[in-house]
């Protein structure tokens, strides 16, 4: 009887960020695709940041070998941090000592590799990326840029931290809880 179950369950979509955006969009949810109007008046869709996994897959795909070339980008100097010995607030030390480490550089900006300019600008290429190359020419032949792209995405951004602040389940909510009672307690 199990196995009759597995083989009815319903297949998965290969592109299942996409379909997650069209449900999205259905229920007004934060994560559908949000519409730009170009100079003519007509609109294109911006799908959410690719961070948040709503692309079709092959975008993703594109997406995150993007993730993976900039791992070979230039970085400035690695940072050393010597081994460090804590102290409570009177000054005496408490038996925690942190060992040195060293902390890899951040990116060097604009991105560059082997000192060379990385062309087009990273913001144009992920825009690129989950617009596709189409889409993106559209939306530059009707006035707009990549940067209007990441205004849309900042936008998303905000709303998503001001929603995780106010969840009542999210770490880091500003919501009071009242302390247990004894009874439920026990």
């Amino acid at each position: 009887m199990a196995d009759k179950k597995l083989r009815n369950l319903p297949h998965t979509p290969s592109n299942s960020g996409s379909k997650a955006r069209e449900q999205a969009g259905a229920y007004d949810s934060l994560f559908a695709d949000t519409p730009l109007e170009l100079d003519d008046g007509d609109p294109i869709m911006i799908p959410p940041h690719p961070d948040l996994g709503m692309l079709n897959d092959e975008a993703m795909e594109l997406y995150e070998e993007l993730q993976f070339e900039m791992e070979s980008y230039d970085r400035e100097e690695e940072m050393f941090i010597p081994e460090q010995r804590l102290r409570d607030s009177d000054g005496h030390e408490t038996g925690v000592v942190l060992p040195s480490s060293t902390t890899e550089g951040v990116l060097k900006r604009p991105y560059r590799k082997e000192g060379v300019l990385i062309k087009p600008p990273n913001t144009v290429r992920v825009a690129k990326i989950a617009l596709g190359e189409a889409e993106y020419k559209r939306m530059c032949d009707g006035g707009k840029s990549s940067a209007d792209v990441w205004r849309v995405w900042g936008a998303q951004a905000a709303e998503l931290r001001e929603r995780q602040s106010s969840d009542s389940k999210s770490d880091g909510s500003s919501l009071d809880l009242e302390a247990v009672s004894a009874t439920d307690r026990e």
